[in-house]
């Protein structure tokens, strides 16, 4: 129950920005700073290639208007080695370097 409740707030953190329509790579976003805040949270990549791409995939399917929870769903199917914890934290990290406008202002 706890981690449900955990999962439902990242949802609902990222859920609640309203409708972007700004490109995921604007603004660029800092790669380095992604990939160590990855390591930070313990969520370990083949490729940093790869856990890039993927990072900017999450703001795609958020400016196509992908809930939080089909996006944490779609992280945990891509990536068979994620919980529903790290598929949030995940998420959660990646909106933070490549799309912020999509976190919810608390």
């Amino acid at each position: 129950m706890r981690r449900l409740l955990a999962v439902l707030g990242v949802c609902t953190t990222i859920g609640l920005a309203g409708p972007a329509y700004a490109d995921p790579d604007e603004g660029g976003g800092d790669d380095a700073a992604f990939l160590a805040a990855l390591q930070r949270a313990g969520i370990t990549y083949a490729s940093p290639d790869r856990a890039i791409g993927s990072g900017r995939a999450v703001c795609v399917c958020l400016d196509n208007g992908e809930s939080g929870l089909e996006l944490i769903h779609d992280v945990t199917i891509r990536n068979p080695g994620f919980d529903m914890d790290k598929a949030a934290q995940f998420a959660v990290i990646s909106a933070k370097h490549y799309c912020p406008h999509h976190l919810a202002h608390v």
